[in-house]
């Protein structure tokens, strides 16, 4: 199972020190090139989802690739390989979740339109929280009205065809600004983007 991906070349080979067998051959950055052992996982923090993927990073991307090239990566770290092994390891089991996991998190990150722009903002320095406001108080006053229809029955299918024009909208000038490399403008698209995606989650509840 371990063979398939050393011949991949998924990552690039690095130097690093085996807890297992402390070889200090590794053909990429995960798996020991002696025991095929799985490194410490603490280096995922500073792994790129689109190198993980090996997918060119952008706002437009081959989902179909990216749903080949994760099934791919999860038939090689999925905590079931480990547990199937005779000389299962415990400490490699356990990092074997935490590979999974991760690969999961980027895998859902990318496959999304708005979190895979929001990522893509993050590695430029915006980072798009929650707590995230706009100080639009006519747009904000919008929003609220609309809220306030929905909570009373109004105009549904209008607040619905309107809002899910404005979303089309507001993602393909999102597309525009990210191809463009104009992050500060894609960062304010996606705020007022947030507030529209709400309101289609409320009128689906």
């Amino acid at each position: 199972m371990f063979t398939r991906i050393l011949r991949q070349q998924i990552f690039k080979p690095s130097k690093s020190t085996c807890w297992n067998c402390t070889s200090n051959e590794f053909v990429n950055r995960f798996i020991c090139g002696e025991c095929k052992y799985l490194k410490n996982p603490s280096n995922l923090i500073n792994i790129n989802y689109f190198d993980l993927f090996e997918i060119r990073a952008g706002f437009k991307i081959d989902i179909h690739q990216l749903e080949n090239r994760y099934r791919r990566l999860q038939q090689s770290f999925h905590p079931d390989v480990f547990i199937s092994q005779t000389d299962i390891n415990s400490i490699n089991l356990n990092y074997s979740q935490e590979y999974s996991s991760f690969i999961n998190e980027a895998y859902h990150t990318l496959k999304d339109d708005i979190q895979r722009a929001e990522y893509i903002l993050s590695l430029h320095g915006y980072d798009v929280k929650e707590s995230s406001t706009l100080n639009d108080l006519e747009f904000m006053e919008e929003i609220l009205e609309i809220q306030q229809n929905i909570q009373e029955g109004i105009n549904l299918d209008n607040i619905q065809k309107e809002n899910d024009q404005q979303i089309q909208d507001m993602t393909n000038r999102l597309s525009q600004l990210l191809q463009q490399e104009n992050y500060k403008a894609a960062f304010s698209i996606i705020l007022y983007l947030r507030y529209r995606l709400r309101i289609r989650d409320q009128l689906t509840k």
